[in-house]
């Protein structure tokens, strides 16, 4: 339940009446004004609290106390938001770069993020708690279980590898995703722990649709659906025109990974007709880089594709200015930062219309591909690379779809939703439950 609004203070020499900002103590595990995605997003997230509330972050000391203070905006008041950084062991540090001892660490972290909780607490009681980073469901750390109002979320990781494309990978990347598919399906109808920090949770918040049906069904909550990322730079001017005489340009960017599915549009690059010519940069890392290199050999088309290593995010915007088209080839993903980068640089986007992206991508803003089997993805991007490569119109109408498209995620232009689930889960003197 919530706890009661702070007591109305009068200032006995000029009888001015001060009320007390409510509190919301925040995990971050990731936080940063920069870095990666997951950064961001907690950033973010804190900013826009402190519109309502006074926030104190718990987060991993990856960045100075003081350059964060640093990076604040002039709006946000240092009095309103509070650093508490919370470290890892250095054993912990260690072992977190193996997939298969990560979530071993993060719990080890959430347990020492509930004792300094309940330090802070104790010292001067917080009106509520929300966790925002990292977006996966299999973590819920320990801090729901301290008697105020508590949100988990945006959460997403629910989404499995699509069936029909498992003999697109190798056999090992088979048998790890049939593993994963197991996992969550475990966790998403078993697992006790995760299941009682949803249902005593004042609000979960899934970041996509599929998301949302797959908490409702496992856990018995009701859910709202909120993107767990956005958009935190200018949008890029409007575009005016594409010369349809110009090689195609054609970015993708992500980890090199097999689930991130980049062959797809390799295959369909190389089936394109020879009236056709592309250019193509692929920004990231991954240890699929080798193998997709000599598909790319293979296929006869590794002359018009750069292959780009991770660059700076401000130099990673550069690409999707650059770019005619973003190609969004992900076989499992939460959502996709791209496809958010791409709509603000005014970029149509060529992509799978499954999972996240399903809520992104519109008919106004991207060709949305079906993913009902490998060769028809192919197939689908080989069309949708034609159409935007010879009809200047259509790709016009697509780019300032995007631009328009992107509005809706810009983070600034988010503060009211936001506010209003703080109002309504923590500030409310009669919170709702999410138990369906």
């Amino acid at each position: 339940m919530p706890v009661d609004s702070p007591p109305i203070q009068v200032d006995p020499k000029n009888e001015t009446v001060t009320v007390p900002r409510p509190r919301l103590l925040m995990i971050a595990y990731c936080f940063a004004p920069f870095g990666s995605m997951e950064d961001r997003n907690g950033w973010q997230r804190a900013l826009l609290a402190t519109r309502t509330m006074d926030v104190t972050v718990l987060y991993v000391p990856n960045v100075p106390v003081a350059e964060l203070i640093k990076s604040l905006p002039e709006w946000v008041s240092p009095d309103a938001l509070k650093f508490e950084p919370v470290k890892e062991s250095l054993i912990c540090q260690s072992l977190k770069k193996l997939d298969v001892t990560f979530y071993l660490t993060y719990r080890l972290w959430h347990w020492k993020v509930f004792q300094r909780a309940k330090k802070l607490h104790q010292e001067r009681p917080f009106s509520g708690s929300h966790l925002v980073t990292l977006c996966g469901f299999r973590e819920p750390g320990y801090v729901w279980k301290i008697d105020i109002p508590h949100i988990w979320g945006p959460l997403g990781g629910t989404h499995n590898f699509p069936k029909a494309f498992m003999n697109s990978i190798r056999s090992w990347s088979r048998l790890r995703e049939r593993i994963r598919t197991a996992i969550n399906r475990f966790q998403l109808n078993r697992c006790g722990r995760i299941r009682r920090a949803m249902q005593q949770s004042a609000a979960v918040v899934a970041a996509s649709t599929g998301a949302r049906s797959d908490f409702e069904s496992g856990f018995g909550i009701q859910c709202d659906v909120e993107l767990e990322t956005g958009i935190d730079h200018p949008l890029q001017p409007i575009r005016e025109s594409r010369n349809s005489a110009q090689p195609l340009r054609i970015l993708w960017t992500g980890r090199l990974r097999e689930w991130k599915g980049l062959p797809i549009l390799l295959h369909s690059i190389a089936s394109l007709p020879k009236t056709v010519s592309v250019q193509v940069r692929i920004v990231g890392n991954g240890s699929s880089k080798p193998t997709w290199m000599k598909l790319a050999t293979k296929l006869g088309i590794a002359n018009c594709i750069e292959w780009i290593p991770w660059p700076t995010y401000q130099e990673t915007l550069e690409y999707y200015a650059w770019a005619d088209v973003f190609a969004f080839t992900s076989l499992r993903d939460t959502s996709g930062t791209g496809l958010l980068e791409a709509l603000a640089a005014g970029c149509p986007i060529l992509g799978l219309d499954h999972q996240g992206a399903k809520d992104i991508m519109t008919s106004e803003c991207a060709i949305p591909i079906p993913v009902d089997s490998w060769h028809e993805a192919i197939s689908g991007f080989r069309e949708g690379l034609v159409r935007l490569a010879t009809d200047s119109n259509e790709w016009l109408r697509l780019s300032h779809g995007a631009t328009q498209r992107a509005k809706a995620f810009v983070w600034e232009g988010r503060s009211d939703c936001i506010d209003a689930n703080y109002r309504k889960y923590i500030l409310s003197p009669a919170a709702p439950t999410n138990a369906l």
